[in-house]
């Protein structure tokens, strides 16, 4: 497999959106594929990750449990008051809301790492919220009181059992049987094979897309903008949030906060937030799989701020 640096990567991730759009046979070909392409972008990240990190963060949840309630809490409370008082069309508010509400994706992790970041934060903070999040959801949807619009808590646990669990436990097998030597060694063959993965889900989740965008694109153009608006605001809170913490720890928080579990979400609610969000769900990609190659240069200058000496 060809190995891809970092920026190669951001670049691979951009181009695999548009990818989906422009072949939409390619699109519906890889739409199958979605749920084992998350999967294993989840496990490929934890393989290349120092499990310690990860016992420290559960030790010490000076990070995890700020990004939890600013995740599941205080950013969707916001992004409805904002909604609710600039106007913005009903249907609208309820997709920007329920992106606001989401837990990180899956591979925010993989994302951070592209970046040069550590990972363990993004991922303690992936799982608790995931985790967490029919504790939230559930007073959510009953505060919009959104006509139809339910929670399905055993679609929920489902999804849950094999977004999570099963990364997991993929990755605990192959660190027993290879050694955490071995997969160091082959650390930027696993970073090109969470590429490749990342890459198919863009693809695969714009199926459909195109065909509504025929159709109708004045309504695809307002999602799409939408999305990017989102987006955009959700990564500058989630760094203005978490600055305290050091550049670092604000920036694995501004991709977590900026990159939501749009699809955990749709089957979450089941298909009852309307078709308009199960659309906004693939637009929602757009902006995200553009993060880390609009964020590469503020993370170097950060970087080279933080480690210069003092």
């Amino acid at each position: 497999m060809l190995v891809l640096p970092g920026a190669h990567a951001r670049l691979a991730l951009a181009g695999g959106v548009f990818a989906g759009i422009v072949l939409p046979d390619l699109a519906a070909l890889f739409r199958p594929a979605l749920t084992a392409a998350v999967v294993g972008t989840l496990a490929a990240a934890l393989l290349r990750l120092d499990w310690r990190r990860l016992r420290e963060g559960i030790r010490r949840p000076r990070f995890a449990l700020p990004l939890i309630g600013w995740q599941l809490v205080v950013s969707p409370a916001v992004m409805w008051a904002v909604c609710a008082l600039s106007g913005i069309p009903a249907v609208v508010a309820l997709c920007l809301t329920l992106q606001a509400a989401a837990p990180p994706i899956g591979s925010a992790a993989v994302f951070a790492m592209i970046l040069g970041l550590d990972g363990a934060a993004a991922i303690l903070g992936t799982v608790a919220t995931t985790l967490l999040l029919p504790v939230s959801l559930t007073p959510l949807v009953g505060w919009l009181a959104v006509p139809g619009l339910q929670v399905d808590l055993a679609a929920f646990f489902l999804r849950v059992t094999l977004l999570v669990a099963a990364p997991f436990a993929i990755a605990a097998v192959v660190r027993g049987a290879l050694g955490p030597q071995r997969l160091a060694r082959h650390d930027d063959l696993l970073g090109s094979l969470n590429v490749v993965l990342l890459v198919v889900f863009a693809i695969g989740v714009m199926d459909g897309v195109t065909a509504r965008l025929l159709a109708d694109p004045q309504t695809i153009g307002t999602l799409v903008a939408a999305a990017c608006v989102a987006t955009v605001v959700l990564h500058l809170a989630g760094y203005a949030a978490f600055r305290w913490a050091g550049a670092h720890a604000a920036f694995s928080a501004a991709i977590c906060s900026g990159n939501r579990n749009m699809g955990l979400m749709l089957a979450v609610t089941g298909g009852t937030a309307g078709p308009e969000f199960s659309l906004y769900v693939g637009l929602a990609q757009i902006p995200m799989y553009f993060a880390p190659l609009v964020l590469g240069p503020f993370v170097r200058r950060a970087r080279v701020l933080y480690d210069r000496p003092s």
